[in-house]
C-alpha cells in the first residue's frame, strides 16, 4: 500500500528508533514509529523474538521468520541479534544508542531494571534521547514487580469483565464469566497509546532539546478504555449490562437469515428509516417506542419484533436497503470476509510480505495521508538479517571484530 506523493517525505524520516522489546505491545509501538518513515532497528536474543515462536505458520511450517503474528509486528523494521547482557553484547547496543532518537523497551519492571537503559542511565550518553518503557502494570506503584500478558490487562483493566455485551448476556452480569476477544486487544491498545506518547515526547524534544522517559502500563492502557464503565461505577448505576443501562436502542447486532447484522438506529432519524426499510409496521409507532429510551426500557418487547424482521433477510438483503435509506446496518463480517473485503482492498489497506519461499498478506495503515504517505517498505527482517551491514557499515565495527563476537556467542 502506498498512499499520496511516493516522493513525498515521511513525517518520522531521519528518526533512529532502536527497539529491545519482547512483548507485541513494544514491537507493535515502534513498528507504528517505522510506518511513519522512522528507521526501527529491531534488537532480539540470539534465539529470536519470542512472537517468532507462536505464529500462525503456514502449512505445517514452524520456520520463525514465517510466523504471522511476528511479520505483522515487525514490518519497516531492520533487524539484528545481540546479546546485550554481555560485556560486548552491551557495547553494541550503547554504541546504537549514542545518536538514536528513541528507545523502545518491554518486558517487566524488574527486568527492564537490570537492563539499566532508562533514560536516567543513558541522559549522560545522549541527552535527547526519548526512552519508551511498556510493561505490564508501569514502573511505579506496589504491582511494579508483576508479571503480565494480554489476558492479565484485559482481566485487571476492567475489559473482559464488561464483555460480553449486548445483546449476549444470558443469565445476568453477576453470574456471566468475563471474555476475552481473539485478538491482543490491550497489547495492540498499548502499543498504540505508546506511540501516541513517545509522539508527544517528540514534540517536547523540539521545543526544549531534553529527552524524556516514557512509562507506560498495559494495565492502565486497558482501563482507560473504560469510559463507559467507569463512569456507571462512579455513579454507583448498577452494573447490570442490560439494554436499560446502556439508554440508547437499538444499537445492536442481532441474528439475521445468513448470520448476523449491526443495527445503530438508536437516534430518531435513524429509528425512522428503520422502520421504512421494515414496512412501516404498526407496533414500531407505539408509545413504549417513542424514544431511544423508552425502545431501552421496553426493550424485552422491541427485541422479537425486530428479530422478526431481521430472520427475514440475508445480511446482504438488510446492508442493501439500509444503503440506500442511510441507515447505519451492516452484517456481522468473519476474518474471511475481511481479508476479503473488496472495499479494503480499494483503499490499498492490505500489505504483501514477500520472502524466498513465502507472500503473506498483512493488514496496512488504516490512515489516508496525502502530504506524509505511509509507506511499506520492508518486510519482517530474518533473525539476525541485518546484524553484519549494521555493526560493519553504522557502528564501524571490522569484519574481524564481528567474527570474533559471531565465535562467543555475542550476535
Amino acid at each position: 500500500m502506498m498512499s499520496g506523493n511516493s516522493e513525498s517525505p515521511q513525517i518520522f524520516e531521519g528518526l533512529r528508533v532502536v527497539e529491545y522489546t519482547e512483548s507485541i505491545s513494544g514491537a507493535y509501538c515502534a513498528r507504528l514509529l517505522g510506518d511513519a518513515g522512522a528507521d526501527v532497528i529491531k534488537v532480539e536474543t540470539l534465539l529470536g523474538d519470542s512472537t517468532r515462536l507462536r505464529g500462525p505458520f503456514p502449512g505445517d511450517s514452524s520456520d520463525p521468520n514465517l510466523s504471522g503474528l511476528f511479520l505483522y509486528l515487525n514490518y519497516n523494521k531492520r533487524g539484528i541479534t545481540a546479546k546485550i547482557d554481555s560485556i560486548k553484547g552491551r557495547e553494541v547496543i550503547l554504541k546504537l544508542l549514542e545518536n538514536a532518537d528513541i528507545l523502545v523497551l518491554s518486558g517487566s519492571a524488574p527486568q527492564l531494571d537490570r537492563l539499566q537503559l532508562y533514560y536516567s542511565d543513558l541522559e549522560k550518553l545522549n541527552p535527547s534521547l526519548i526512552v519508551t518503557a511498556i510493561t505490564p502494570y508501569g514502573l511505579t506503584g506496589p504491582y511494579r514487580e508483576y508479571m503480565g500478558d494480554d489476558l492479565t490487562a484485559i482481566n485487571h483493566g476492567g475489559l473482559a469483565y464488561v464483555t460480553p455485551g449486548l445483546p449476549d448476556v444470558i443469565a445476568g452480569s453477576e453470574n456471566e464469566p468475563p471474555l476475552r476477544a481473539n485478538t491482543f486487544i490491550s497489547d495492540i491498545e498499548a502499543g498504540i497509546q505508546g506511540a501516541s506518547a513517545t509522539l508527544l515526547a517528540i514534540i517536547n524534544r523540539l521545543f526544549t532539546g531534553d529527552g524524556d522517559q516514557v512509562d507506560l502500563s498495559v494495565h492502565s492502557a486497558v482501563a482507560a478504555m473504560m469510559t463507559f464503565e467507569t463512569s456507571q461505577a462512579v455513579y454507583n448505576v448498577p452494573n447490570n449490562r442490560e439494554p436499560r443501562t446502556f439508554g440508547i436502542q437499538p444499537n445492536v447486532y442481532m441474528p439475521c437469515k445468513d448470520g448476523y447484522v449491526v443495527i445503530a438506529a438508536w437516534m430518531p432519524a435513524s429509528w425512522n428509516r428503520l422502520k421504512k426499510v421494515m414496512g412501516d409496521p404498526d407496533w414500531a409507532d407505539s408509545e413504549v417506542f417513542i424514544d431511544q429510551y423508552e425502545r431501552a426500557r421496553n426493550w424485552d418487547a422491541l427485541y422479537p419484533l425486530l428479530l422478526e424482521w431481521t430472520m427475514t433477510q440475508s445480511g446482504e438483503e438488510i446492508l442493501t436497503k439500509a444503503r440506500i435509506a442511510g441507515l447505519p446496518a451492516f452484517p456481522v463480517y468473519t476474518v474471511k470476509q475481511i481479508v476479503q473485503s473488496e472495499h479494503l482492498k480499494d483503499r490499498g489497506f492490505w500489505v504483501y510480505s514477500e520472502g524466498s519461499d513465502h507472500k503473506v498478506q498483512l493488514p496496512g495503515y488504516p490512515a489516508v495521508m496525502s502530504e506524509t504517505p505511509w509507506r511499506f517498505r520492508r518486510s519482517a527482517p530474518n533473525i539476525g538479517e541485518h546484524t553484519s551491514a549494521i555493526l560493519q557499515s553504522e557502528l564501524g565495527y571490522s569484519q574481524k571484530d564481528i567474527h570474533a563476537m559471531v565465535i562467543d556467542g555475542v550476535v
